[in-house]
């Protein structure tokens, strides 16, 4: 073989290798290219999912937070009503109007000086007993046998029987005020009659534990259970 052809074919298949050698890192270039792109495109498309399921989770969740439910909803006629359409009432009006007016006129049994009077505290001579004592009530002068009338409207709540202060007839009154007469005598009332003002009760006798004194009606009032001057509970002053 002449040497211009061997040169000639040794040059051809170098440059066939070469190109060869090129074509397989193009082809590897191509291949990393192509990979590197679908992984991107992969993430990306993972990261777009992700970001919606992440999306209506929030959104199913501001949907149940913000939508509570109402256990008691409210009607159409109830929802046109205002503050100023409902009737204001409190708790002292309502018994304001329910209650009812317990005042009551109150006058003397009968009519006499006042010969010894209401002493809570300060001691009060007894001629019958000789000592020194309080006295619970009003001693009005008048004669035996002057008729006793009731002091004011009630219910009669006793007659009872007392060594010193002989019949005792007992009233109650609206108010909180209990009327007590002694000694009386003709008593025809019982407990749970009713008495107006003025009604005769009985007739005045000789109380046994004052019979030193003159004659008279022994006369006592009570304010809510406790004993009281006749003359204020009663308004008679």
């Amino acid at each position: 073989m002449k040497y211009s052809e061997y040169h000639s074919k040794s040059k051809f298949t170098s440059n066939a290798a070469f190109y060869i050698v090129i074509a397989c890192c193009l082809v590897a270039i191509g291949g990393a290219a192509w990979f590197a792109a679908a992984n991107i495109s992969k993430r990306d498309t993972s990261s777009k999912k992700e970001s919606s399921s992440s999306s209506s989770y929030n959104s199913s969740v501001f949907e149940i937070g913000s939508m509570p439910e109402i256990s008691n909803p409210v009607t159409t006629e109830e929802a046109g009503k205002t503050v100023s359409d409902e009737p204001y009432s409190s708790g002292e009006e309502t018994e304001s109007t329910q209650s009812t007016d317990t005042s009551v006129v109150f006058s003397m049994p009968v009519q006499g000086e006042i010969i010894k009077g209401y002493s809570e505290k300060v001691l009060q001579y007894s001629a019958t007993l000789g000592d020194m004592r309080i006295h619970t009530g009003l001693d009005i002068a008048c004669e035996d046998g002057t008729s006793v009338s009731a002091a004011g409207d009630g219910k009669v709540t006793s007659v009872d029987e007392s060594s010193t202060l002989g019949t005792v007839l007992t009233i109650e009154h609206n108010g909180g005020i209990t009327t007590k007469y002694a000694s009386l005598k003709g008593v025809k009332l019982k407990a749970g009659d009713s008495v107006s003002a003025g009604d005769i009760i009985g007739t005045v006798t000789t109380v046994p534990g004052e019979c030193a004194d003159q004659s008279h009606l022994h006369f006592e009032a009570y304010k809510n259970g406790h004993a009281a001057d006749p003359l204020v509970a009663l308004g008679l002053e």
